[in-house]
């Protein structure tokens, strides 16, 4: 069964789930992440998509969710580094 945590930011829970070490590897390299021009949006989209469960708008748009609410930017970049530290294991 896959490792999920819950957090909260700025007042909405989210909900993450573990993704294969291949599957997270593989997302790096396809964007760009580990050396070669990185595809940044692309990456965050579909780590998003991947990794939370809840709330569903951001499973299914992904990185558009933010797009249309207040400090977009902000809260995406705050999620994404709550992903990648539960990723790498990070508590």
């Amino acid at each position: 069964m896959a490792k999920q945590k819950k957090i909260t930011i700025e007042e909405t829970d989210y909900t993450l789930q573990s993704v294969s070490p291949k599957w997270y590897y593989d997302l790096n390299d396809r964007c760009g992440m580990t050396g070669g021009k990185k595809n940044t949006a692309g990456y965050i989209d579909e780590l998003l998509k991947n990794v939370v469960v809840e709330p569903a708008e951001v499973r299914t748009q992904g990185l558009n969710y933010f797009n249309e609410i207040d400090d977009g930017i902000f809260i995406s970049e705050m999620l994404v580094k709550q992903v990648e530290s539960f990723l790498r294991g990070g508590r």
